[in-house]
């Protein structure tokens, strides 16, 4: 366990440091960086669907 531990420290003392991350820009200066993505559309369908059953539901009550 001692080798495996050595050897382990050994080769990540001599491994390159990680990439720093990405720039994600100002999101408020950047017009790009919106939020707002095919989720939108998911969440309109499934109002959609919400309202089509409860105006069904109504007619058929009637």
């Amino acid at each position: 366990m001692f080798i495996f531990t050595f050897l382990f420290g050994v080769f990540n003392s001599f491994a390159p440091p990680p990439d720093p991350p990405d720039d994600p820009g100002d999101p408020i200066t950047d017009p790009s960086a919106v939020p707002i993505d095919g989720g939108l559309i998911f969440l309109a369908a499934a109002g959609a669907a919400y309202a089509a059953k409860k105006i069904k539901d109504k007619k058929d009550t009637q």
